[in-house]
């Protein structure tokens, strides 16, 4: 769920988000070996916070951070079994198209 804050200074509009989902892994390649490693789906928190730059009425620049936080794969092979939750961090720029 993303939250545009109910201020604007000037042409900048700052927002909020949170949310769960979930991460699907899959460690094959275009030619991997079949049984060696599973795919995995695990579940994820995410959150983040940006801010849009107005251009004109329905289109901005946007500048933001998403952070993830997850419990790593381990693909079914007991070496890799870590159990720590781990996190990724996902910086991000674009352009924001409001209808």
């Amino acid at each position: 769920m993303a939250l545009t804050l109910p201020f604007k200074v000037a042409r900048l509009r700052p927002y909020a988000l949170a949310g769960v989902g979930a991460l699907i892994f899959d460690p094959r390649d275009g030619i991997g070996v079949p049984g060696f490693a599973d795919t995995q789906t695990k579940p994820m928190f995410v959150y983040g916070v940006g801010v849009d730059y107005d251009l004109v009425h329905n289109v901005a620049l946007r500048v933001g951070y998403r952070g993830l936080v997850y419990k790593a794969p381990d693909f079914g092979i007991s070496a890799l079994d870590v159990d720590k939750v781990t996190h990724t961090a996902q910086p991000s720029a674009g352009i924001v198209f409001r209808f």
